[in-house]
């Protein structure tokens, strides 16, 4: 991830006109959601693809410094983020 940034950092800089590198920064700020969706994706596909291959919850989370319960929420497509309301919150 640094080399993605650092990279996108030096394109960025070398766009002499201030204008035309703050439109493109924004465009990239703009997709970033995409980028972290995509992102879990792949990651949800590969954790699969070790399970398919006869690895544990357990073995995925230690090799990938995980806890198993976590491995297998990803696995699930689960993002951690809770979709409970919050407490007190009778709109939901």
């Amino acid at each position: 991830m640094t080399a993605i940034v650092g990279s996108t950092r030096q394109h960025h800089t070398a766009i002499a006109d201030p204008v035309e590198r703050a439109v493109e920064i924004g465009k990239k700020l703009n997709g970033l959601p995409n980028v972290a969706k995509d992102l879990r994706e792949l990651r949800q596909e590969t954790v699969l693809e070790l399970r398919t291959a006869g690895w544990s919850y357990g073995q995925i989370g230690e090799a990938l410094g995980l806890h198993r319960h976590r491995v297998q929420q990803i696995a699930e497509g689960r993002t951690g983020k809770s979709k409970r309301p919050a407490a007190g919150d009778a709109s939901k």
